[in-house]
């Protein structure tokens, strides 16, 4: 009960801008579980096949992708609050036609600049947040992934709802169209949040970086970032080898119902939210780094009870444990990641590192595909632990003496490779904890955690 009344107090201290940004975060994963019900169902009813759907689909990625290292250098370069604010602003004006048009090289073309947008916009979040945090940090990005994730269930939710009460009410209109351009509102309102958003308090460093010429130089990442995408790439062969597959696993080998697949995945959910609450307190008796470290290794095991048993309880039991345990250390690593990257090398590390595990995710799928094709399952569980023990064995020995265990006193002081941002804000006088919000979560078959 004391871990609940710290974790409320903690969500009263946040400043103006951090609740404006979380009320962003409600306001997206709303908009991203209506989006995600309905698009698909939109494309299909409009005459077009599933092979045009994927096309759509992964144009959006590809572009996403590619611009995120360029969406990193520009996050790092001008004013992050305005230009997640234009970028925004630009999504809308570029999903507004694929919710109207018919042609397939508009929706193409659209859903390209969309991709384009939506990655600016998504890499400048993580920045803007350790911008504006004035506070133990972990909180903030744990109030983030909770509230995302009980937003994007909202949201689903409603897109199960709303075309039935559009069909009702208009019946003569496409009731999916109708949803997404309602939903379209929400955007609307996201652009709003930031606009109300107060200018956050500029580090010295970044503001001297800014007045410099573009160089190439700036493209070399330093040792740390380096660090931090080898941990992401090695998290993103892990997450892409079973995390796409589950619900075809637990339908064709354990022989589950859609309802108990529901309500397994409804169970990890909850618990999830529990995860995401209880990282603050076990970040500050172990570390943030140890936590990541300890939850990845402990929930290896589960994904061996999956792969070795068909017994729907065991099973069942095995994935809300594994769900609750490698989501749970998200908002941690997070949190540490941005303290030890330099401010102005924030933009540019997320995107360095959310390309990474965007292409680490897609290989692994990929042979991942092939294998449970041919009806092996095994191998990409157990490829699965390893990647996930290997993250493990690198973040602790990379980071095991950069963070001090909390309530252990220090005897010297050791310089980092790259000193954290806390320690360059407290150079200007301001005890201000960097922080930046890169990570993901697991959804229920398809969505990756992204986090190292």
């Amino acid at each position: 009960m004391e871990i609940i009344k710290s974790y409320i107090r903690a969500l009263s201290g946040f400043n103006g801008n951090v609740r404006l940004l979380l009320l962003r975060t409600i306001v997206m994963g709303l908009y991203a579980g209506i989006y995600g019900i309905i698009f698909n169902l939109y494309i299909l009813d409009m005459g077009y096949r599933a092979d045009f759907l994927g096309l759509l689909l992964s144009v959006t990625l590809l572009t996403s992708s590619a611009v995120s290292i360029p969406a990193g250098l520009l996050c790092d370069r001008f004013d992050r609050r305005k230009l997640m604010l234009v970028s925004s602003a630009l999504s809308v004006a570029a999903v507004v036609p694929i919710f109207v048009l018919h042609s397939p090289y508009a929706l193409v073309l659209f859903s390209a600049l969309y991709g384009v947008f939506s990655s600016i916009s998504a890499v400048c979040l993580t920045p803007v947040l350790a911008d504006n945090c004035d506070q133990e940090t972990v909180h903030v990005f744990s109030a983030n992934a909770s509230l995302g994730w009980i937003a994007s269930v909202a949201g689903c939710a409603l897109g199960g709802i709303l075309p039935g009460l559009w069909k009702s009410y208009m019946a003569s209109g496409n009731s999916y169209r109708l949803t997404l351009l309602s939903s379209l509102a929400l955007l609307a309102v996201s652009c709003i949040l930031i606009a109300l958003m107060k200018a956050a308090r500029s580090l010295p460093v970044r503001t001297a970086r800014k007045r410099k010429p573009f160089s190439l130089k700036d493209l070399r990442p330093s040792g740390m970032v380096l660090k931090f995408t080898l941990t992401s790439l090695t998290f993103g062969v892990a997450s892409g080898m079973i995390v796409p597959y589950f619900n075809i696993y637990f339908m064709k080998v354990v022989n589950m119902g859609v309802l108990e697949i529901g309500l397994t995945s409804a169970a990890a959910g909850a618990f999830m939210l529990v995860g995401f609450i209880l990282t603050p307190y076990i970040a500050s008796k172990i570390g943030k780094v140890r936590s990541a470290v300890v939850s990845k290794l402990l929930a290896a095991p589960f994904l061996v009870l999956m792969a070795l048993t068909t017994d729907f309880v065991l099973v069942a039991g095995a994935y809300v444990a594994y769900m609750f345990l490698i989501n749970m250390a998200g908002p941690a690593t997070t949190s540490f990641q941005m303290e030890q990257i330099r401010p102005h090398e924030q933009g540019y590390a997320v995107g360095l590192m959310s390309t990474g595990s965007c292409l680490a995710v897609s290989a692994s799928s990929f042979i991942s595909g092939l294998l449970i094709a041919g009806g092996n399952f095994l191998v990409p569980f157990l490829l699965t632990c390893a990647g996930y023990v290997v993250t493990a064995v690198l973040l602790y020995y990379y980071f095991k003496d950069v963070e001090p265990i909390p309530g252990r006193r220090r005897t010297s002081t050791p310089i980092p490779e790259i000193a954290p941002a806390i320690f360059v804000k407290s150079l200007a006088g301001k005890s201000i904890p960097g922080t930046r919000a890169f990570s993901g979560e697991h959804r229920d078959g398809g969505r990756l955690f992204m986090e190292p």
